[in-house]
């Protein structure tokens, strides 16, 4: 079973430029090129408030962060469980200074905390290497195929 619930926080809820179908759509296509066939995932879009919390509770850094992702799977389980929360204010402020659309740099945020709910992780070179490029591989295939707004 697949199961992806996307989840838009009244204080965002002006900003969030997709439709949820949509979204799904793509989440269940990014999920479906890792080792997993079974899934319940959240994602979360909340401002940098909220995010601020959450880092702080649960990663013992203040401040606000762009995407947080945390795996509820059990060890060695074939279904994948998580929550990936992306600040949309974050995504904006990132979107304008790299001079990108903002649902590309959504995409994005979502693609990287997806990558992480699949064990991935960046803490080489070599490894921050491949993710970015599994990243924009996503990232393109979800405005090539005609799946944006």
């Amino acid at each position: 079973m697949i199961k992806i619930d996307v989840i838009v926080s009244d204080e965002v809820a002006g900003l969030f430029p997709f439709q949820i179908p949509l979204l799904q759509k793509y989440v269940v296509k990014v999920i479906q090129t890792s080792d997993f066939s079974e899934c319940d995932i959240n994602i979360v879009f909340i401002d940098d408030k909220t995010m601020s919390e959450l880092n702080e509770k649960y990663k013992g850094t203040p401040g606000s962060t762009d995407v947080l992702s945390f795996s509820l799977s059990e060890e060695d389980s074939d279904v994948l469980e998580g929550e990936v929360y992306v600040s949309l204010q974050s995504a904006k402020e990132q979107s304008l200074g790299y001079d990108i659309p903002f649902e590309e740099e959504i995409v994005r945020l979502v693609t990287h905390g997806l990558l992480h709910l699949t064990g991935r992780v960046h803490d080489t070179e070599e490894n921050y290497k491949s993710m970015t490029e599994d990243t924009e591989d996503h990232v393109k295939s979800f405005f090539a195929d005609g799946d944006q707004l």
